[in-house]
């Protein structure tokens, strides 16, 4: 075991591998983290042994770690607002937009469009219905709107 997994392992005897509310410790983190960079060579060395049952074993872990792990990040996001702000919201953003018309003002051009939704793909609010986490509207929709901007400030109402 190198030298650096080793004071993982000790710091998880000092600290323990688990917080009193259940949570895991930044030793029970670290710990893991070390087991994970070792465990491709582990996999090598028994493959080239001839266990594949065992390489293959190993790599169903390390996809299991995967997903707990973009479950905890999905877990961690904050909860979107209520459904009395989401309709709030919706009603400002449809009398905003109606005032625009009524003034005129141009619509938003298909390369608008395109450039507000590409900042929304890329933005680590925006859940997997296509709603944003910060204001809980539909960015499909709402990024159409020539009167709205993005709660975040990602991109301006025109």
């Amino acid at each position: 075991m190198p030298v650096s997994s080793r004071e993982a392992f000790n710091a998880v005897e000092r600290e323990g591998m688990f917080l009193p509310n259940g949570m895991m410790s930044q030793a029970g983190h670290d710990f893991i983290k070390e087991l994970n960079t070792v465990l491709p060579v582990v996999e090598d060395a028994l493959a080239i042994l001839g266990e594949p049952a065992i390489k293959s074993r190993a790599s169903e872990y390390r996809n299991g770690v995967e997903s707990r792990r973009s479950a905890h990040a999905m877990a961690r996001q904050p909860a979107p607002p209520g459904l009395l702000k989401r309709a709030g919201s919706l009603a400002k953003a449809i009398g905003s937009e109606t005032k625009a018309i009524v003034q005129r003002q141009p619509n938003l051009t298909a390369k608008q469009v395109a450039a507000r939704l590409a900042v929304c793909a890329s933005c680590d609010q925006l859940r997997p219905n296509r709603t944003c986490a910060r204001c809980g509207c539909f960015v499909d929709a709402k990024a159409r709107f020539r009167s709205q901007d993005c709660p975040l400030r990602k991109w301006p109402a025109k």
